[in-house]
């Protein structure tokens, strides 16, 4: 942990206390105890004399705190994807963790650019960052990208505090079975707590559970393994929304989320899925669809609403499953969901198999780690299996769809429509869409 040896920086002591640091305190020769003004009158121990003392030669070490040594416990090598190397993130060639790690990769990769550019400037991170005067030597990108890792594998949430990295807790390993779990205490802390009941021979592993909301790709992605005891695989696939659609623009600001599917497999054989966006996704203008731009009376912004059969729903976005309920043309509204989810699974399928060959060939290739192999292999067949029985069970409901009476006239009234339509001839002209 560095910290900079300039008059700008705030004194820890002062800055815990919230009282204004006032900086160096000097004497009329120009020199002094190196302390902050606060610090000096009050004989508090300073962070700035430990490093005003130094020489210009060794303004790179740093200061020796807790956290310096926190840090010297983490390892080097975390196994998640995106520590991977290029050998080892091909093997993930058509799953659903494929685009993920390519659009995290740019995402880190601008991050990091982005913290090049604006730090090469302070004359300590020039030194102690870039390596460009000094011992030490530059920031890697694979430092930045070991420094996600490390949080996102780490990290918990505490209500009060949100994401957060704690010493010690972080270093418990999931269970299924966990023997210990942890809450915040009152003043803020947390606590890790023995389950009731439970008898522990001396040198017992103490594991917490993660949770057991996460598809099998994404603790992949998050933490860099595969839970082999959980009763419950999921896929996540994500949603583009058709490029024809006037209102995909429209429906994906309103949304506000990145538009998911959940596809879960069960212990019994069975699935089930989960989509608030596709409900969304598929309705349209003449359904009862509409979108309007609330400008405030106070202030500058204008804020998107919408409006379903004329009511407001613009806080219940996620609902439209419910709202389609005993609508006249619902099982039209289904069937036009279960038509795209259908799609997408079979794309995603198709893309699976697609590079299975790549996956074979890649086995027994040097670089590729046992750890990386297996569950890179374990996902495509864990996706493959849930897929596939995803697939069948859609298609049965299209099927059960088609068979709908209000389906059924809905199509019959629409393809009468068509025929009855004279051909609208072409002109020269560009459509306005202003």
């Amino acid at each position: 942990m560095t910290i900079a040896r300039n008059s700008t920086i705030q004194c820890t002591v002062c800055y815990e206390k919230e009282i204004v640091c006032m900086g160096y305190e000097m004497n009329g020769h120009g020199n002094g105890t190196g302390k902050c003004h606060q610090c000096a009158f009050s004989g508090l121990p300073c962070v700035r004399s430990s490093i005003a003392s130094q020489s210009e030669t060794d303004i790179t070490a740093g200061v020796s705190h807790p956290w310096s040594e926190y840090v010297k416990f983490l390892p080097k090598m975390v196994p998640v994807p995106t520590m991977w190397n290029e050998q080892e993130i091909e093997l993930l060639a058509g799953t659903s963790l494929e685009h993920v790690i390519q659009a995290k990769m740019s995402n880190l990769t601008r991050e990091f650019e982005d913290l090049r550019e604006k730090t090469i400037g302070i004359p300590w991170c020039h030194s102690c960052w870039w390596g460009l005067s000094g011992s030490f030597l530059s920031l890697e990108l694979s430092d930045w990208v070991r420094l996600d890792a490390w949080y996102r594998s780490r990290s918990l949430e505490l209500p009060d505090a949100g994401e957060v990295m704690i010493p010690c807790l972080d270093m418990a390993n999931h269970s299924s079975t966990a023997n210990a779990y942890w809450e915040q205490t009152s003043k803020g802390d947390a606590s890790l707590i023995l389950k009731l009941n439970l008898h522990l021979r001396q040198g017992s592993e103490i594991t917490i559970s993660y949770g057991n909301s996460k598809s099998d790709a994404e603790n992949l992605f998050q933490y860099g393994f595969i839970d082999p005891n959980t009763d419950t695989t999921s896929v996540v696939l994500t949603v583009e929304p058709r490029t024809s659609d006037p209102l995909r623009l429209a429906k994906v600001a309103a949304f506000k989320k990145t538009p998911f599917i959940h596809i879960y497999g069960h212990a019994d054989g069975q699935i089930s899925w989960e989509s608030p966006f596709l409900y969304f996704m598929c309705l349209n203008e003449e359904d009862g669809l509409e979108f309007k731009i609330l400008q405030e009376v106070f202030g500058a912004h204008n804020s998107l609403r919408v409006f379903w059969q004329e009511m407001d729903v613009t806080d219940s976005i996620e609902e439209f499953e419910t709202f389609i309920s005993g609508h006249v043309l619902e099982d039209l509204f289904k069937l036009r969901v279960v038509t795209f989810l259908l799609g997408r699974i079979q794309g995603q399928l198709a893309r699976l198999h697609q590079n299975r060959r790549t996956l074979d060939d890649s086995l027994n290739v040097a670089g590729i780690s046992m750890h990386t192999q297996h569950h890179a292999v374990k996902l495509r067949e864990i996706e493959i299996d849930v897929l596939e029985v995803a697939f069948n069970t859609v298609n049965d409901q299209l099927l059960k769809l088609h068979e709908s009476e209000s389906v059924s006239q809905y199509l019959k009234s629409a393809q009468s429509n068509a025929e009855e339509t004279p051909a609208v001839p072409e002109t020269n002209e560009d459509d306005d869409f202003s």
